[in-house]
């Protein structure tokens, strides 16, 4: 099974990116939006504790779709996945957060765009070195409104996992490394 490697997702998004322009329960992480979690704070004090990764919108065994981490080292393989996956490719932060109520999560958004790198941007610089905010997604047109807590001395609660632990057990059977990933050959009208 594919196991997580935060380098390799560095190298992989910026080399894809450069080329397209452009004590809480561990078990329970998920990925979810921030918008109905309350206030919450980023783990990480600079940008540099960020993960940027390419994931691809597949779906999964029950028809839901799902992103996808990329993780290749070779570009042509990783050109060759990409259009497997119809060139659903899209450029993500990984993001550790934890909420006033100790509910650790992983938001992933995109940072594609222009508008949804710098929304995203401005919450991250609210939210890192333990400074709790609230975001929520306005509108394409907006995209993240964050707010920062008028002020307190909470401080938050991480789980003892690492963060590649973490991203293995959300993204468990989601990270593709050859051709042969289930949810590729699924994509293209191969059988599993």
């Amino acid at each position: 099974m594919a196991k997580f490697n935060k380098e390799l997702a560095k190298k992989v998004s910026l080399e894809t990116t450069n080329v397209s322009d452009g004590p809480s329960d561990s078990q329970g992480i998920e990925i979810k939006s921030p918008g109905k979690m309350h206030w919450f704070t980023i783990k990480g004090i600079t940008y540099e504790d960020l993960t940027e990764v390419q994931t691809v919108s597949l779906h999964d065994p029950d028809g839901e779709i799902l992103d996808y981490v990329v993780q290749v080292e070779d570009k042509g393989l990783r050109e060759k996945i990409f259009n497997k996956a119809d060139d659903t490719n899209n450029t993500k932060l990984i993001l550790r957060c934890v909420n006033w109520f100790g509910t650790e999560f992983l938001w992933v958004p995109s940072v594609k765009t222009k508008l949804s790198k710098q929304s995203v941007f401005k919450a991250i610089d609210r939210g890192l070195d333990g400074n709790w905010i609230k975001a929520k997604w306005k509108s394409n047109s907006v995209g993240w409104q964050s707010w920062s807590h008028p002020g307190t001395d909470r401080i938050p609660e991480w789980s003892k996992m690492d963060d590649a632990e973490i991203v293995d057990m959300v993204f468990d059977g989601r990270i593709i490394e050859t051709l042969d990933h289930e949810a590729l050959i699924r994509n293209v009208g191969g059988n599993v």
